[in-house]
């Protein structure tokens, strides 16, 4: 039977942190604790303030571990393992797109669920903040706050899934929890990212976790570059105008991309929007654990920073050269920064020759030999992986007495500038300003990645044409910003999705079983069981549900 949820209840304060909803109707069933009113409860602003702060860290839930790394999955840029792929049961439709991948899967579901975890808290902390008559300063810029987590969690689903339901606590009766047309989901996540716009400050003093007005307008023009073309707000000089607001002196590109994914340097000046994560603690991503070599947790432990269990692997474009039919160009530094080759390390596990060591008190800088370690029968294991994610403080080495790469948590860019630049490049050429926007590319993004000083040969040249820029930019955007959970999003909003996928993934190439639908996720099961304003003809088209 489908829960009642017709008639919202009033609620205290402690129910607001109920974070764990797995259905978009949950929170309306929730029983009122206590003698206090909806009104009287967020009369005070004090007690509004908790609930837009644990958005943040809610946010960092949903992108840490396996889960967060699961939309990942199935592009052209990343790929599991071939271990994972064949003993992780219906995981593998996440990259083949066959049969596995349907509205039972729990990978989609966890990925559908913990996202809604994010929305209704942040619904209701917006009507709060609309209730509120203290400190309208302060109110202003938490509802700014409450405003992009909502708005950057609905623009990720929509993406994902399209139409969704629209979670609005003052139209509850009006809006209910059906789908809603693409045309005002995303007119709500763009207007809840004009109004963090308007009202977040440009920075903060003392916590960085915190959305600034940069990061506002970035998501933005992400916004406006992507809604689909038939809800009418797809708009690039909108898009323009909203970077441009960005790119007015606070931020600028580091001079290495090496200093990007340094474990000591965090919040860098290129970064506007980072997720505080940290080693060893409840806010750890652990995504060292998934994206380290099988091999080398087996030779070397999982002491070994950058050991682990292949769950999210490169495919082979995304680390051959251009060459070998993948990307990477010669000299291009962003290449070695992005993607470990080399598995060399010093252990008293093993001596050179393979045999184990007899004197753990004699270490050797070997590397693993895969012949010996292998569970899968191919080569994955020690082919290149990620090493963005890679936090050296986990490793025995460090000195730190962690020891395991599980514990890993540096903080992330998950907004930088380079991005920024890339998509006023972008937004310049569908504007009809081609040879400004190769300019933008190779004087800033190029330039850095070639050293400081690009060759002649490595420059676009300004008199391309709108076409040929609009893949070359694609390229660019894939060297700069892979591994960082943009990929599937670009190929989406470009059209590219199938084509791209259907040619560069592994699994999805040897499948061949993807098709146009798979664009998007079936919405869960349990979402259409659960959710009584949701029926089985309520599914993404190609996929089935049946409900018994």
């Amino acid at each position: 039977m489908k829960k009642r949820s017709n008639n919202i209840v009033t609620f205290a304060l402690a129910l607001s942190f109920a974070f764990s909803t797995s259905s978009c109707s949950d929170f309306l069933s929730v029983e009122p604790t206590g003698n206090l009113t909806e009104e009287q409860v967020f009369e005070k602003i004090d007690n509004v303030e908790p609930l837009v702060l644990g958005l943040y860290k809610s946010y960092r839930g949903c992108r840490a571990g396996r889960n967060g790394l699961m939309q990942n999955l199935g592009n052209d840029e990343t790929q599991q393992g071939n271990f994972q792929l064949n003993t992780e049961g219906d995981q593998a439709g996440m990259d083949k797109y066959n049969g596995q991948l349907n509205p039972s899967s729990k990978q989609v579901q966890a990925i559908w669920d913990s996202r809604w975890a994010l929305i209704t808290p942040a619904a209701k902390a917006i009507k709060a903040l609309g209730m509120t008559k203290e400190d309208p300063e302060r109110a202003k810029q938490l509802m700014g706050e409450a405003c992009f987590i909502r708005g950057l969690v609905m623009y990720e689903m929509s993406m994902y899934w399209g139409e969704i339901p629209v979670i609005d606590m003052n139209r509850t009766e009006e809006l209910g929890l059906g789908r809603k047309p693409l045309a005002l989901v995303w007119e709500y996540i763009i207007q809840d990212f004009m109004t963090a716009a308007e009202s977040l400050p440009v920075s903060y003093t003392s916590d960085p976790q915190r959305a600034t007005r940069g990061a506002a307008y970035t998501m933005l023009a992400k916004a406006y570059m992507s809604a689909p073309e038939e809800t009418g707000f797809r708009d690039f000089a909108k898009a323009d105008e909203a970077l441009k607001k960005v790119m007015d002196g606070k931020y600028s590109l580091v001079s290495s991309y090496a200093d990007l994914w340094r474990y000591d340097n965090p919040n860098t000046v290129e970064s506007i929007f980072e997720l505080q994560f940290s080693p060893r603690t409840n806010d750890r991503n652990m995504w060292e654990f998934d994206c380290g070599s099988r091999a080398c947790d087996t030779w070397f432990s999982q002491g070994c920073y950058f050991s682990g269990y292949d769950f999210l692997v490169p495919t082979p474009f995304a680390y051959k050269t251009v060459e070998e039919g993948g990307i990477w160009e010669d000299g291009d530094l962003r290449k070695e920064e992005a993607l470990r080759y080399d598995f060399t390390y010093k252990t008293n596990k093993y001596k050179p020759d393979g045999t184990d060591n007899d004197d753990p008190t004699v270490y050797y800088t070997i590397t693993p030999n895969l012949s010996k370690t292998s569970w899968t029968g191919t080569t994955d294991e020690l082919e290149p992986h990620i090493k963005k994610f890679e936090d050296f403080r986990t490793d025995i080495w460090s000195g730190l007495g962690i020891n395991n790469m599980w514990e890993s948590g540096k903080t992330f860019p998950m907004l930088r500038f380079a991005d920024v630049i890339l998509m006023h490049a972008e937004c310049l050429n569908e504007l009809g300003q081609t040879a400004e926007a190769v300019n933008e590319v190779n004087n800033k993004i190029r330039t850095r990645a070639f050293g400081g000083e690009l060759p002649a040969d490595k420059k676009w040249n300004t008199g391309m044409s709108k076409e040929e820029f609009r893949e070359k930019i694609m390229d660019e955007r894939f060297r700069e910003l892979c591994f960082e959970g943009w990929r599937r999003m670009d190929l989406i909003r470009t059209g590219k999705f199938v084509e791209l996928v259907k040619a560069r993934n592994r699994w999805a190439k040897e499948s061949g079983t993807i098709q146009a639908f798979n664009v998007r996720y079936p919405i869960p099961e349990t979402e259409i069981k659960t959710n009584e304003a949701f029926s089985p003809e309520d599914q993404n088209p190609g996929y089935s549900t049946t409900i018994k």
